[in-house]
């Protein structure tokens, strides 16, 4: 049997995420009928449903790494990143679940968006997965580093007179989410870094590295 992926879920080498994903919803949907089945063929439906998992990871790793040369990966989430700007996390949500592929840089925009709706231990669960899926990427790991330290309260960002500051982390008793309550915002120069936590979570220093993806 091939170990092609895209002959796997019977697809063409250039094949969209869309196309991807429906084929194997459709080959997944064929051997999760027989899966129980008596004999051989409920033993092979239960193996080539592991075989079209695994194909459909792969695939979809092979056309977001190609969408991201071609420069489609990073205009993937322009509409995810206007709408940070834009301090719209609500839209900023719902351009990410468009994206049916979860990569690394999805949920590291998911951790934006949670991030900006004061979600900090959902926000650091996306940076966690992120760091799962690329452990070298740098971005993520002092992201992640960045926003323990300020759950913690030892971000140097917390300091008096500091950017984005928050404190005393709180949790919501309606919802189970914790979250931080939003301290003074008479040094206004600091708004559009609160909503896009490039002070505060994604960079040392003001034009970091959101700056740089954005």
């Amino acid at each position: 049997m091939s170990t092609n992926p895209f002959i796997i879920l019977g697809i063409s080498r250039d094949a969209s995420q869309s196309e991807i994903l429906e084929a194997y919803k459709e080959k997944r949907a064929y051997y999760q009928a027989h899966i129980f089945d008596e004999g051989e063929s409920g033993a092979e439906a239960a193996r080539m449903l592991s075989v079209i998992d695994n194909a459909y990871q792969e695939a979809m790793e092979i056309s977001h790494s190609s969408a991201t040369v071609d420069g489609e990966g990073e205009s993937s989430f322009e509409a995810v990143k206007q709408a940070i700007r834009d301090k719209d996390p609500e839209r900023a949500q719902r351009e990410l679940d468009k994206i049916s592929y979860r990569s690394a840089e999805w949920h590291y925009f998911q951790s934006i968006v949670f991030y900006n709706k004061n979600w900090l231990n959902d926000s650091k669960k996306q940076l966690e997965i992120a760091l799962q899926k690329d452990p070298n990427n740098e971005k993520y790991s002092r992201a992640l580093n960045n926003l323990k330290r300020k759950i913690d309260g030892t971000h140097p960002y917390d300091r008096e007179g500091s950017q984005g500051v928050y404190s005393n982390t709180t949790t919501s008793s309606s919802s189970g989410r914790t979250y931080s309550q939003q301290a003074s915002a008479s040094d206004g120069c600091c708004a559009a870094c609160q909503a896009l936590w490039c002070a505060d979570c994604c960079c040392e220093c003001m034009g970091g590295d959101l700056i740089r993806c954005c």
